[in-house]
């Protein structure tokens, strides 16, 4: 029947909220939390607030009918809890501990509210019993679960201790109990990372990182361990220093990135979007690779009991040109003098065309602008020199330079089937000196990319994948 009356009071009081709200109302904050908590069966704290806002708001209706209502029902939601059957399941009794936990704070609540009509008893003996009994029983279990057991069973047992002391947190036992097995469930890891200049940090902060939901597991840097000569090892070194400083595991982890040169060349035909001559496709670059390898030692057995070999493709960097070479050299008679030596290259196209289609090809030599480090454009130094001093590295190089169309060092040419050879330009003269600029600029782009990829292979650098937390993701079962 006071179920019944609860249910209604709270109706009418959910009908009042509809039409005036509690949103402007002295005191309506901590009742519309309090309400919010009286929804979750969090009936002390319900009735804290409610409290709370009558005390604000001594004519705040709602809320004066909201704490009897909230002492009610919280009353005899933690009785039925707490007065069931213990048993000797541990649950069971942490779940009677916490009802008489909370029905003494909800009628300790009640008791110094001086709210009328609270019919408040005095369950501060039975709270401390039935806590007491819980703990009791954690510790009983913790103790039988440590002894004799392994690093799991100790953490197990770690625990229950834990669930003993908030049952008795100021029981010396307990605590004493607890401590012991936290000392003997952790671990000590150290690590060691070999592998360039700030390779060794990041990875000691990527385990951590990694492990540090693990609160069994301690990551520490490795010591400084003395040189003791150059047949002795960095991981010799690591373990021995381990050994005599309370270390249980000693990971290393080994990491680096290297290139590897790529030059090719394959047949195209040009210009791509309409094709008369038959060119080559040159590509100069490397292919990145990242090598990750780790081993986990266990210093009580001297044994490795992980290991593995982690490999991936970092990126691939190319410079790429396209371009029609010379067939060969002629010595040929043309606009009134002979001329040896004219680079030549055979046009399938009809004489009147054979111009228009190598001025498309010449486009991109038309477009590279010429800078003011470069006093003379057929001089192949100071192209070079340009590049070098212009970009960084051969990403940057290739990215800017890269898919370009060109012919390259050719004065003339001859139109199949005929004795009829064209000039590349208004004169020879002219094509010999286009020849010779195009012939320094191509060259020195080919000789920046070879060294610059040289240079880039034969340098070992740092990883850049963060590898750490994924070794720390393999590991962790086993610490």
């Amino acid at each position: 029947m006071k179920r019944i009356l609860s249910l209604v009071l709270i109706l009418l009081v959910g009908l009042a909220l509809t039409s005036c709200g509690t949103l402007f109302v002295e005191g309506g904050s901590e009742y519309r939390q309090g309400m919010a908590a009286f929804e979750q069966k969090d009936y002390v704290r319900a009735l804290d607030l409610f409290l709370q806002a009558w005390r604000i708001n001594s004519d705040f209706t709602e809320a004066k009918a909201m704490i009897p209502v909230a002492f009610n029902d919280g009353d005899a939601h933690y009785k039925q809890a707490a007065f069931a059957e213990p048993g000797d399941d541990p649950e069971v009794l942490d779940r009677i501990a916490q009802a008489f936990t909370n029905l003494e704070a909800l009628h300790n609540l009640a008791r110094q509210s001086a709210f009328p009509g609270l019919a408040a008893t005095d369950y501060s003996e039975q709270a401390r019993q039935a806590n007491q009994k819980a703990a009791q029983r954690w510790f009983n279990l913790a103790r039988n679960q440590q002894q004799g057991g392994d690093r799991l069973d100790v953490r197990a047992a770690v625990m229950m201790y834990e669930r003993a002391k908030a049952r008795d947190p100021q029981n010396p036992e307990i605590a004493s109990a607890l401590q012991k097995a936290l000392d003997e469930a952790g671990v000590t890891l150290m690590v060691l990372g070999l592998g360039g200049s700030s390779f060794h940090q990041r990875v000691y902060s990527d385990i951590k990182e990694g492990l540090k939901s693990n609160r069994f597991v301690k990551v520490v840097e490795h010591g400084n361990f003395p040189d003791t000569g150059p047949f002795v090892g960095s991981l010799e070194l690591a373990i021995t220093w381990a050994r005599s400083n309370d270390v249980d595991f000693v990971l290393e982890v080994q990491g680096k990135r290297s290139a590897s040169p790529v030059n090719t060349e394959q047949q195209v035909s040009l210009p791509s979007a309409n094709p008369r001559f038959a060119g080559i496709k040159k590509t100069i670059g490397y292919t990145e690779e990242e090598q990750y390898s780790y081993r986990l030692f266990d210093l009580a057995s001297l044994q490795v009991v992980k290991e593995d070999e982690l490999r991936r493709n970092s990126g691939s960097f190319a410079y790429t040109v396209s371009y029609v070479p010379a067939e060969g050299v002629r010595t040929l008679h043309l606009q009134g003098e002979p001329k040896e030596n004219l680079r030549y290259v055979t046009s399938h196209i009809e004489i009147n065309s054979t111009n228009a289609v190598v001025n498309e090809l010449r486009r991109d030599y038309y477009n590279i602008s010429t800078p003011l480090e470069v006093k003379n454009q057929k001089d192949l130094t100071q192209w070079l020199a340009y590049y070098r001093n212009t970009y960084p590295d051969f990403a940057s190089f290739a990215a800017e330079q890269s898919d370009k169309e060109l012919f390259y060092a050719i004065e003339v040419a001859h139109i199949r089937g005929t004795e009829d050879y064209v000039i590349l330009g208004n004169s020879v003269s002219e094509a010999m000196q286009e020849s010779a600029r195009n012939s320094a600029i191509f060259n020195a782009q080919i000789r920046t990319a070879l060294d610059m990829v040289k240079a880039e292979s034969e340098t070992v650098k740092e990883p850049s994948y963060r590898y750490g937390t994924d070794i720390a993701k393999a590991i962790g079962p086993l610490l």
